[in-house]
């Protein structure tokens, strides 16, 4: 399961937004700097994230930024933030053992029915996360 990327251009573009800005909100937190995914391209080194991830987050900013100041929306995102690092996990027990699992360090996750597959991972991150 490859994550769709969106580069760092194409996301100015798309949004309208100014690279000052972009790195404006990282230095506030309100986009985590584990976001920022630097990767080798033909060109040189460029900077992508993670489209669904980056891209709900912009919206919600450009959403809330004229009723909530920026350092509220911060905080607001980074108590969010801290909950989720906490109660977030995939609890699995069997008779043998019980085994927990941060789900955002599930790489799949996966219902097998005879020759059926049914990835239930993004639904998990979709609606947990």
């Amino acid at each position: 399961m490859e994550e769709e990327l969106i580069s760092k251009k194409e996301l100015l573009q798309k949004y309208g937004i100014s690279y000052g800005a972009l790195y404006r909100w990282k230095r506030m937190g309100l986009i985590p700097e584990e976001w920022f995914i630097r990767k080798a391209t033909p060109t040189g080194q460029e900077t992508f994230f993670r489209r669904d991830q980056v891209c709900s987050r912009v919206k919600l900013i450009l959403e809330r930024k004229e009723g909530v100041s920026l350092d509220d929306l911060a905080g607001e995102l980074k108590e969010k933030q801290q909950e989720k690092k906490t109660i977030r996990q995939l609890v699995v027990s069997t008779r043998y053992q019980t085994v927990r699992y941060s789900i955002r360090d599930l790489k799949a996750l996966k219902i097998l029915d005879g020759d059926q597959e049914m990835d239930l991972l993004d639904y998990m991150k979709e609606v947990i996360l």
